[in-house]
């Protein structure tokens, strides 16, 4: 999804960073991501 965006960015962490799952790990994922304080778009 995102490749070669490290290059484009350098180690500056402005970009939002992507994080892809299976249809039926979202619900999961989400709670995980959560849990640990990271926001979550819905």
């Amino acid at each position: 999804m995102d490749v070669h965006m490290s290059v484009m960015e350098g180690s500056v962490g402005i970009l939002p960073r992507r994080l892809m799952v299976l249809e039926k790990d979202l619900f999961m994922a989400r709670a995980v991501l959560r849990d640990n304080d990271i926001p979550v778009s819905d």
